[in-house]
């Protein structure tokens, strides 16, 4: 079978990237697969500010030299990529190829766009897809109001295999309990919207009650000049909010392996945020919003704490329990790092696209 994937930049910092930079591998093992990786967006687009035009150009010219016996895009709904990949569908359609979507992100904001405005593009475009992934059942139900009545699967994003390589969750395990600091992690793309300036104002707040916590910042993004000059007006001394910037491999896991909690209160139009599951792998208690696809999962008080968005208060709140209750901290720990290594790594990611690609292409 030969399969043609559209995405970003594999060299890109996103959840995007990092899910096939972990699943094409074991994609690519399987004999009955071809996998053909297309990069698009303003990484590798060609043409520099023309790259919206440039990737059609590039992706009319791929169909024609491969063939595909199915194409796999991956969208998010918002603007720009609904109109880029809502096009790819439509060259698709014209040239009588299967297509799989698989909606990555969902601005759900954007919903009320596709309903009006959007409505003609989605009926020519999208609606003609053979099959849908999302990443949470509520992006399913609205698909099924928007008139889609081929399979939609419900997904999940994955865990690498290769992250995980010499984690040992014993280890992790016997310091929970020990080590008198608690050190929190915040570990996405840097955009206010994915919480970061909360979860930095609510570990300042409990150091001000004289907590004994601290927490590490990684990633890039927009909001990188607003979290350095938060953390040098509020840590003149540097001793409980660092900010790393991005980190890949090694450094990456290490960040994983020494932090006890992981803290995301994101606003953001997520889908399904893969450094909530790679926090879970690593036997770290989340705590989060009930976003995208968190909420047909995520089971408060036992996986972590589910939070009001922006509310810095409650961020506050459940980072102090798990402070003052090691043993608590110690059975969510166990609990998440049992749930996603058992549900979550790349190989299980890439049989289940490979089953969505058997049952969408014509027998």
């Amino acid at each position: 079978m030969n399969v043609l994937i559209t995405g970003p930049s594999l060299s890109d910092p996103g959840g995007v990237a990092n899910y096939y930079n972990a699943v094409l591998p074991f994609l690519r093992e399987q004999d009955s697969l071809k996998i053909h990786y297309m990069e698009i967006g303003g990484t590798k687009g060609k043409g520099g500010i023309l790259h919206p035009l440039t990737d059609q150009i590039r992706f009319w010219q791929t169909l024609k030299d491969i063939k595909p016996s199915i194409v796999h895009v991956n969208p998010s709904l918002n603007l720009k990529s609904y109109i880029r990949d809502g096009l790819f569908v439509y060259q698709v359609k014209r040239m009588g190829y299967p297509v799989v979507v698989f909606f990555r992100g969902w601005d759900e904001s954007f919903e009320s766009i596709v309903e009006t405005s959007g409505s003609w593009f989605f009926r020519n475009s999208y609606l003609k897809a053979d099959a849908f992934i999302v990443l949470a059942s509520a992006f399913r139900d609205k698909l099924t109001e928007w008139g889609v009545t081929v399979p939609i699967h419900l997904g999940t994003t994955t865990v690498s295999n290769d992250l995980m390589r010499n984690f040992s969750f014993s280890e992790k395990s016997e310091k929970l309990t020990t080590e008198p600091l608690l050190k929190i992690l915040f570990l996405a793309r840097l955009e206010k919207e994915k919480g970061v300036m909360e979860a930095m104002e609510a570990v300042t707040l409990l150091r001000k009650k004289g907590k004994p916590v601290l927490l590490t910042v990684a990633g890039e993004g927009a909001a990188m000049n607003a979290v350095k000059e938060y953390a040098d007006q509020h840590d003149q001394s540097k001793v409980f909010l660092f900010v790393v910037g991005d980190v890949r491999g090694d450094d990456k896991r290490a960040l994983l392996a020494s932090h006890h909690v992981f803290c995301f209160p994101t606003y953001y139009g997520e889908g399904m945020p893969n450094s909530v599951l790679e926090a879970m792998a690593f036997g770290m208690p989340v705590i989060t919003c009930p976003v995208g696809g968190l909420r047909d999962f995520f089971e408060n008080g036992k996986m972590g704490y589910l939070v009001k968005q922006k509310v810095v208060t409650e961020i506050v709140d459940a980072i102090e329990k798990l402070i003052d209750d090691r043993n608590m901290l110690e059975n969510m720990s166990s609990y998440n790092h049992r749930y996603a290594t058992e549900r979550f790594l790349a190989p299980s990611a890439a049989n289940y696209l490979t089953n969505v690609y058997r049952q969408t292409t014509p027998r």
